[in-house]
């Protein structure tokens, strides 16, 4: 199929690099809300021990990364139609650019303070910057997306 070619840089990245983030954030949802709180949220907001109800809302956004994690493995590894791979890789730009939004939401200063940033911020907000970039460039077709061989 002529609109089926997705470069080698991609496919590497969305069914193997990716997967491991969203297996990562998986595993802090479930297991280790201490670490998530302390690396996924923005400084204004409190990093007290979890609450129940903060346990809650970590351990729901776990579950959701575990389809996403799913649809990563599972759809992305069984087709190569570019259609296909541009709606999913819309769809979870929109929940990337969402979670940047709630990051700039909670501290609007400090979120673009990037001068001030420590390594918490740099890991997370460094983390989806770069994959919000390849996302984006995936869909723009930069790289040969699409393209014939």
């Amino acid at each position: 199929m002529a609109n089926s070619h997705i470069p080698l840089f991609y496919r590497i990245f969305f069914l193997y690099i990716d997967p491991l983030f969203c297996l990562s954030a998986i595993y802090l949802c479930f297991f280790d809300h201490t670490t998530y709180l302390e690396m996924g949220i923005p400084r204004a907001l409190t990093r007290q021990p979890s609450s129940p109800l903060t346990s809650h809302l970590i351990t729901v956004l776990g579950a959701w990364s575990v389809s996403i994690f799913t649809l990563q493995t599972l759809l992305l590894q069984q087709y190569r139609d570019v259609k296909l791979w541009k709606i999913f890789m819309f769809a979870i730009l929109l929940t990337d650019l969402g979670i940047v939004y709630a990051v700039y939401e909670a501290d609007p200063v400090m979120a673009v303070s990037v001068s001030k940033w420590e390594k918490a911020e740099w890991t997370n907000n460094g983390i989806f910057g770069v994959v919000i970039a390849i996302r984006t460039a995936f869909l723009l077709g930069i790289g040969g997306v699409g393209k014939p061989n």
